[in-house]
C-alpha cells in the first residue's frame, strides 16, 4: 500500500468489519499494513515480539489502564478473559500474564462457563465475548474488577430507536458485587479513543526519531510524553 510508504501518514487503522458488496479478506488487508503505522497492534505476533518494540491494540491497553487506575495491582492476581478475539481477547489475555497475572482465557465454545472456567474466582474479569448481558452478577466475585468491552444491541421500546447499548456483562446486577466495574457506554470505549490517540503519538516519535526507535512507554506508570520543539502532532485523520 502506498501510504505505507508515505511520510506525512504517521499511523493506518482498518477499520472492521470490511464493508462491501464483493468479500473482501480481512487479513490479506490487514496484513497489508506496515508494523511500524500499524496504531490498532493487528499486524504483530506478540509471541515474537518485545512490548516495547511494538504497538499494542488499543481496546486491551485501555483495559490495562482502567485496570492501573483503580490501583489494584495486577501481579499474583487470578484474571479471567471471556473471548479470544485479535485484537481484544487474545492480547488482553498477554498482557495481563507478562503483568504476572495468572490468566483463564475462555470463549463462546467453554463449557458450562461460570463453573468451569471458574470466574467465581476471578479477581479480575475482562469480557470481550460480543454476547449481550451474557455474564450475569452471580458470576462476580466480590470485590473483582470488571472490564466490559462488549458493545451490543437490544430492544427497548422506550427509546426512540427501539434499542438500547448494553455490555457483554449484566451491569444492575454486577455492580452490587464488583469493586469496580465499566458502564456500557462511558466505559472502554472512551479509554479506547484515549489510547488510539496515544499511540498515533508515539507513532509520530518513533517515524521522526533517529535512529527509528519505540519509545518505552507501556509498561511504566509514568505516562508523561517527552515532547520537545522539534515534534509536531498531526491534527489531521483521514479516511480512505
Amino acid at each position: 500500500m502506498s501510504v505505507n510508504e508515505n511520510a506525512s501518514v504517521h499511523g493506518l487503522i482498518v477499520q472492521l468489519p470490511l464493508d462491501s458488496v464483493n468479500r473482501i479478506d480481512n487479513e490479506l488487508i490487514t496484513n497489508g499494513v506496515s508494523p511500524e503505522k500499524d496504531v490498532d497492534g493487528c499486524v504483530v505476533s506478540y509471541g515474537s515480539c518485545d512490548l516495547n518494540d511494538c504497538f499494542i491494540p488499543c481496546t486491551p491497553n485501555g483495559c490495562m489502564e482502567l485496570i492501573r487506575q483503580t490501583g489494584v495491582s495486577v501481579a499474583g492476581k487470578h484474571a479471567v478473559v471471556i473471548g479470544r478475539s485479535k485484537i481484544v481477547g487474545a492480547p488482553m489475555h498477554d498482557l495481563l500474564l507478562w503483568n504476572h497475572a495468572t490468566v483463564t482465557t475462555c470463549h463462546s465454545k467453554t463449557p458450562d462457563l461460570p463453573e468451569q472456567v471458574t470466574v467465581g474466582r476471578a479477581e479480575i474479569l475482562v469480557v470481550g465475548a460480543g454476547r449481550a448481558e451474557m455474564v450475569r452478577g452471580e458470576w462476580v466475585k466480590e470485590g473483582a474488577v470488571v472490564i466490559d468491552c462488549g458493545i451490543n444491541y437490544i430492544a427497548d421500546e422506550t427509546k426512540a430507536s427501539g434499542k438500547r447499548v448494553v455490555g457483554d456483562v449484566h451491569y444492575a446486577s454486577a455492580k452490587e458485587r464488583a469493586g469496580f466495574i465499566t458502564p456500557v457506554p462511558g466505559g472502554v470505549g472512551p479509554m479506547t479513543v484515549a489510547m488510539l490517540m496515544e499511540v498515533i503519538l508515539f507513532s509520530l516519535l518513533l517515524i521522526r526519531s533517529t535512529p527509528p526507535r519505540l519509545l518505552s512507554h507501556r509498561m511504566t506508570s509514568d505516562r508523561s510524553v517527552p515532547i520537545s520543539p522539534q515534534y509536531w502532532i498531526c491534527s489531521r485523520i483521514t479516511i480512505m
